[in-house]
């Protein structure tokens, strides 16, 4: 591979151990992906803290960030803190009432902080957002074909096929502290063409809907670049949904819906004036199964409700306090949002309502995350095809499964509010 001489200095440690260590991550990684060369980046970044997200042949100790901060040393392109990486990332609000041990042992939330850490982080110019959605609470986006190095199944796609940026699933300290990523994938535009096109046999609307189309979309299209068509112009949370559930149906980076997505005006655009590869439907029976496969061993009685995966963003939390208000919940419900967005809700009054209702507004985590739900939980209610999902997983005793009831977030309060289960596929 192509070096700058630049590069090359830092690779051989004249400017010091880390950024020698972010050197060789960079080149193990061009190695690993077929990139001939490293880029600049001129967008942004986002890497789970509090570790340097790094394999750990490369990564460095306490001493050496400290001595790096202390330095004087920057993030070369403005840079987010993406939730805390498993196995249990500590709720930043919330944790108190959560009812799930050790989450709310006070001990436990002071060293999972990782303020030590993150105190560096900051000195060094990160911005603390901590969340899965963080792109929505941001407030600063890259434009399009900007470089980028994203991480999080819902951002990636967003970064992408949203806003016409550029990121590879692979966000990184060492990238966003040198300003430098693998030249490969979506970086490249041909790479970033649709190569199946995707049709649908009815409108796609509700965010129910665009949750099981997207994960219809990943099992069919795996990693190839769809072009989806027959759906209404979505929305944020549409998005938001849409770009998880591919990611958890398949692993999706790039799309195009044309006349939604900047690099898509026409069906033409999106395929750079090649023809189709593969053309996918997506019908009924496509949603009905991807329904019946998230609906995990239902149950009729329902004891644990959770919503917010991805974070849920300010729109999602106020249609929430409307279904919300002056009722009272007869189960465990846990609402998850970004640490920055849990005082605007507070502002907002919605807090105030989730509470007299008896519903847990948490930050900056999710069940999955944190391995498992409240001891004695047998069945939980979710909005989200990617924690039904994932959430599965944590359970893997057959013989002691966790009942998975998925629904729209409707259906999810109602079970909340009456401990029964009456989702149906509409």
């Amino acid at each position: 591979m192509y070096l700058t001489d630049e590069e090359k200095r830092m690779l051989h440690g004249d400017e010091g151990v880390v950024r020698q260590k972010c050197m060789q991550y960079l080149v193990a990684q061009c190695e690993a992906s077929g990139a001939e060369r490293l880029i600049d980046l001129d967008g942004t970044g986002d890497f789970h803290t509090p570790a340097t997200a790094m394999a750990k042949s490369f990564e460095f100790s306490l001493e050496e960030l400290k001595e790096l901060a202390e330095s004087g040393a920057k993030f070369k392109i403005p840079t987010f803190a993406n939730k805390a990486p498993m196995p249990g990332p500590q709720p930043f609000h919330g944790w108190e009432t959560c009812g799930m041990h050790p989450y709310d042992d006070p001990e436990r939330n002071i060293k999972a902080r990782y303020e030590e850490y993150l105190s560096l982080y900051r000195k060094m110019g990160l911005l603390a957002t901590h969340s899965c959605a963080l792109y929505l609470t941001a407030s600063y986006w890259p434009s399009i074909g900007q470089h980028c190095t994203w991480t999080e199944s819902s951002a990636v796609p967003y970064c992408n096929a949203v806003l016409g940026a550029r990121s590879n699933l692979d966000g990184n300290f060492a990238s966003c502290f040198l300003g430098k990523t693998a030249y490969y994938g979506n970086h490249i535009t041909e790479n970033r063409r649709a190569t199946v096109l995707v049709k649908s046999e009815r409108m796609i609307a509700s965010d129910l809907e665009w949750d099981l189309y997207g994960f219809v979309t990943g099992e069919l299209c795996g990693i190839s670049v769809p072009c989806l068509t027959g759906t209404a112009k979505p929305m944020t949370t549409a998005f938001m949904r849409l770009n998880s559930a591919m990611n958890t149906g398949g692993a999706i980076t790039m799309y195009h819906i044309p006349g939604s997505t900047p690099e898509a005006p026409t069906i033409e655009a999106a395929f750079q004036g090649h023809a189709p590869k593969d053309v996918v439907l997506i019908g009924t029976a496509e949603l009905r199964r991807a329904y019946d496969t998230l609906n995990y061993l239902p149950a009729e009685n329902v004891d644990f409700v959770s919503l917010g995966c991805p974070h849920y963003n300010l729109v999602d939390l106020w249609r929430l306090s409307l279904l919300l208000e002056g009722k009272t919940c007869k189960t465990c419900v846990w609402i998850m949002t970004s640490p920055w967005l849990y005082d605007i809700a507070k502002n907002q009054g919605f807090l105030k309502i989730f509470e007299d209702a008896g519903a847990n507004l948490m930050s900056a985590t999710c069940p999955a995350a944190m391995g498992g739900v409240p001891d004695g939980v047998k069945t939980i209610a979710v909005d989200s095809a990617k924690q039904a999902y994932y959430i599965t997983g944590c359970y893997p005793d057959l013989e002691n499964p966790l009942h998975v009831c998925y629904g729209s977030m409707e259906d999810c309060i109602e079970a909340a509010l009456t401990g029964k289960w009456r989702g149906e596929w509409r």
